[in-house]
């Protein structure tokens, strides 16, 4: 039996046998992020003979494997009680929210691919869609689609297994013998640890059509790579850590152009930023897309 696993025995064994309360949350850690790929809609003009078209895409990018320091994050003492060793602990630091030291593991894949399907409807086009990027993820959209230009929204879901490492500090205040209390403080930390995640993606596009082939595109979404923010705080994954804090978004624009060649190939070129409120960086992608239609 490990050290971290005594550890937390003894303390949950302290929580059982005495009349006292705890406090968790977590100090530090780091939240491996993985960015979908960009989204544009169907980016040519459909017409009205149509009835529905399929899109296989592949994508190529530039690869991103970055450490970006969030700011501002504080464990809210308010979504500490959701914590299952939190009972009220008079000494503990709960009039001011603490300081967490977090950070994205920010990665993009090189290579990823997806499908589509178009539903066109008197020019409203319905799309259902799935991607791997690399790891799964479903999508629905829904546009107006013109001779002129394409306008719509989507939403995706992923699930992917991230990494991650947390420190979480646990306070108990007990009593003594004397009627006085005492506070007992323990750290407990996962180093290399991960965890099946869902991921919400979220975002419009706009395309331009100059000509029937030739297309202007420009996608703004909002990413979110832990949708809830529960974890296993232990390696061995046998206990659950309620995180008193959410997880920042991370916000993205997309301009690119795309050229149909033929009937059934389309190719696209783009520049991708991504950004946040959380973090100082700017991060650009260079992505390149292959479009199959039939």
């Amino acid at each position: 039996m490990s050290v971290k696993t005594l550890k937390r025995l003894f303390f949950s064994f302290l929580v059982l046998l005495f009349t006292g309360c705890s406090y968790s949350y977590i100090e530090k850690g780091s939240f491996e992020a993985f960015v979908p790929e960009t989204f544009t809609g169907l980016a040519y003009p459909i017409g009205d003979d149509s009835t529905g078209v399929w899109k296989a895409n592949v994508s190529i990018r530039n690869y991103s494997d970055r450490h970006l320091q969030l700011h501002g994050m504080e464990n809210r003492y308010d979504k500490t009680q959701n914590n299952s060793f939190y009972l009220d602990c008079e000494e503990c630091p709960k009039d001011e929210n603490i300081k967490a030291d977090l950070s994205y593991h920010f990665k993009s894949f090189p290579v990823t691919g997806s499908m589509d399907y178009f539903l066109n409807v008197k020019r409203i086009l319905i799309g259902f869609g799935v991607a791997f990027s690399p790891y799964p993820s479903m999508r629905s959209s829904v546009g107006f689609n013109s001779d002129y230009f394409e306008v719509g929204g989507f939403v995706s879901f992923g699930y992917a297994n991230v990494s991650y490492s947390v420190s979480q500090v646990n306070y108990m205040e007990l009593g003594n013998m004397a009627g006085g209390n005492s506070v007992w403080v323990d750290s407990l930390y996962c180093d290399d640890c991960s965890e099946w995640k869902l991921n919400g993606n979220f975002g419009a596009y706009i395309n331009v059509f100059p000509t029937k082939k030739f297309s202007l595109s420009y996608a703004p979404s909002v990413f979110s790579p832990w949708l809830y923010s529960d974890i296993k705080c232990y390696e061995n994954g046998s206990q659950d850590c309620s995180l008193a804090f959410d997880f920042p978004y991370i916000f993205a624009q997309y301009f690119g152009a795309s050229y149909l060649f033929t009937k059934r190939i389309q190719q696209s070129l783009g520049a991708k930023a991504y950004f946040g409120n959380a973090f100082s960086e700017h991060i650009w992608n260079l992505e390149s897309k292959t479009s199959f239609l039939f």
